[in-house]
């Protein structure tokens, strides 16, 4: 009977098709976090995007911290000239905050009033300028769940310097991730 069993197994081995098959090829696995994982704990309590043209570094930095946002804007000259910018008016520098369709939530200049006159403002050589604005917890706990991107700049230039929101998610949980692949070759 062992000897038939054995036979069997062979003979229906060798007949079925083979399910398996191999090719020459690559594999590239992708992983995508998409949750977090139960109480609030910030997962990004910072965000940074710089830009630099000619001699001139702009630094933008958004921090949020106690339900507070802080937002810098820093200008640097590493020039060996002095950085002179002339101004429309007495604003040097404005701050937005937009939601994901571009609208404007908030805006650091609105209610303001400036002085209406030529002025002009530089940066000495190898020098930095430092423009900080602190948005009032309680106007931030109104937008921050529709805020996406802070926008800062130097007005009367042509550069605006963007970055995301500082975002929170949640923790003590089961993260949960997306897994893919792409395969090239057969």
């Amino acid at each position: 009977m062992y000897k038939f069993l054995l036979t069997l197994v062979v003979a229906i081995t060798i007949c079925i098709p083979s399910i398996a098959n191999a090719g020459f090829g690559t594999g590239i696995g992708i992983t995508f976090p998409v949750s977090g994982s139960g109480s609030s704990v910030p997962n990004t309590n910072c965000n940074y995007a710089a830009i630099q043209f000619d001699n001139i570094i702009q630094e933008l930095t958004v921090e949020k911290r106690n339900g507070t946002l802080f937002m810098e804007l820093k200008v640097t000259n590493s020039g060996d000239l002095p950085y002179s910018m002339s101004h429309r008016d007495g604003q040097l520098y404005d701050f937005v905050i937009t939601d994901k369709n571009g609208e404007k939530l908030w805006q650091w200049s609105d209610n303001m009033v400036f002085t209406q006159a030529l002025t002009s403002s530089s940066i000495d050589v190898h020098s930095f300028a430092v423009y900080k604005v602190e948005l009032d917890s309680k106007i931030f706990q109104k937008i921050k769940d529709s805020a996406i991107l802070v926008t800062a700049y130097m007005l009367d230039t042509p550069y605006k310097l963007s970055t995301k929101v500082p975002t929170w998610t949640a923790a003590n949980g089961t993260p949960i991730f997306i897994h893919g692949g792409i395969i090239l070759g057969n």
